[in-house]
C-alpha cells in the first residue's frame, strides 16, 4: 500500500509541474499579446487613453475606442499575469513534493 500512494503522489508532483510549465506558457504569452494591444491602444488615442475612465467626465463625455481597448486590454493583461503567478506556484509545489518523495526514498536506501 506504501508504494502505491508513494507513486500517486509522485504522480501528483509531476502533473503540478506540468500543469504550472503549461499555465507560464499561456501567460507569458497572452501577456506579450495584451501589454502589445495596450500600446496600440495608446498608439491610436494618445495618453488619454491611459486615463481611467470614470467620475464626471464619464457620465458627459462618451468613451473613444482607444480607452476601450486599453481597459479591456489591461484586464485581460493581469487576468494573465494571475494565470502565470498560479504556474508558477504549481511548479513550485509540484517540485516540492518531487523533492520532499526523493529525499525520503534517499533516507530510506
Amino acid at each position: 500500500m506504501d508504494r502505491r500512494r508513494s507513486t500517486l503522489v509522485v504522480v501528483i508532483g509531476i502533473a503540478l509541474v506540468a500543469l504550472g510549465l503549461a499555465n507560464i506558457a499561456v501567460g507569458w504569452v497572452k501577456m506579450d499579446e495584451w501589454r502589445d494591444r495596450k500600446h496600440e491602444a495608446v498608439a491610436a488615442g494618445g495618453e488619454p487613453a491611459r486615463l481611467p475612465f470614470s467620475g464626471t467626465p464619464s457620465i458627459l463625455d462618451p468613451s473613444t475606442d482607444a480607452q476601450l481597448l486599453y481597459e479591456s486590454a489591461t484586464i485581460k493583461y493581469e487576468y494573465y499575469k494571475v494565470v502565470l503567478r498560479g504556474g508558477l506556484c504549481f511548479v513550485a509545489a509540484g517540485a516540492v513534493i518531487l523533492v520532499v518523495i526523493g529525499a525520503r526514498g534517499r533516507v530510506r536506501a
